[in-house]
C-alpha cells in the first residue's frame, strides 16, 4: 500500500515537473489561469516557508503574496524549460530574509500562540517560552544557515531540494545543515540545563 501510494506521489511529481515549463509559457503570454494554476500549486508551502522566516501568520501571508507576484513580474527571467518551484522559492527565501531583517528592526511584542483558547495556562506559557527561544536562536544565525535550517527541518525540503532553491552544492547544504544545528544546540543549552 505505501510503495503504491509512493509510485502515485512518484508519478504526480513527475506529472507536475512535466506541465510546468508549459503553464510557464502560458504565463509569459498572459494566461491568468495557468498563474493561478502554479499559485495553486504552490501557495500552501510558500505560506509555511514564510512563516518558518517569520513566525507570524498575517506577514508571512503578505511575503508569500507579495513573492507571487514578484515571480509574475520577472517570469521572464526564469530560463526555458526550468521548473518554476526552485526559482520561485529562491524569490521567497530572499524576501524572507529581508523582511526578517526589516521586521527585527521594527520589533513588535507578539501574543504567544495558543494563550488566548481553553487549556492549561501554565503549559501554554511554557510552550510560548520555548517557541520564543527557538525563534530567537534561528534568528540569530547567519541568514545562510538559518535558511537552511527553515528549509529542512521545519518545512521539509530536502538536501537536493534546497541545493536547487539556494544554487549551492548539495555538501554545502549538509555542512550548513550540521552547523546550524550545532550553533542552535548550544545557542539553546541553558534550556537543557537551567
Amino acid at each position: 500500500m505505501a510503495r503504491a501510494m509512493a509510485g502515485a506521489n512518484d508519478q504526480r511529481d513527475q506529472t507536475i515537473d512535466l506541465d510546468e515549463p508549459l503553464l510557464v509559457e502560458r504565463v509569459r503570454r498572459g494566461d491568468r489561469e495557468a498563474f493561478g494554476k502554479l499559485v495553486d500549486r504552490y501557495s500552501e508551502q510558500a505560506f509555511a516557508v514564510a512563516y518558518g522566516f517569520l513566525q507570524h501568520a498575517e506577514d508571512a501571508e503578505d511575503l508569500a503574496q507579495d513573492a507571487f507576484l514578484r515571480a509574475l513580474e520577472r517570469i521572464d527571467r526564469l530560463d526555458r524549460g526550468s521548473p518554476f518551484g526552485p526559482w520561485f522559492y529562491r524569490l521567497l527565501v530572499n524576501a524572507a530574509l529581508n523582511r526578517r531583517k526589516y521586521l527585527a528592526r521594527r520589533r513588535m511584542e507578539k501574543i504567544p500562540e495558543g494563550t488566548t483558547g481553553p487549556g492549561d495556562p501554565a503549559a501554554d506559557a511554557e510552550r510560548a517560552v520555548l517557541r520564543n527561544c527557538l525563534a530567537s536562536a534561528v534568528d540569530a544565525l547567519p541568514d545562510d544557515l538559518a535558511t537552511v535550517v527553515i528549509l529542512h527541518d521545519l518545512e521539509g525540503f530536502t538536501h537536493p531540494e534546497i541545493a536547487r532553491v539556494l544554487e549551492i552544492p548539495e555538501g554545502t547544504c549538509r555542512s550548513h545543515l550540521s552547523r546550524a544545528r550545532r550553533m542552535l544546540r548550544e545557542g539553546l543549552k541553558e534550556l537543557r540545563h537551567p
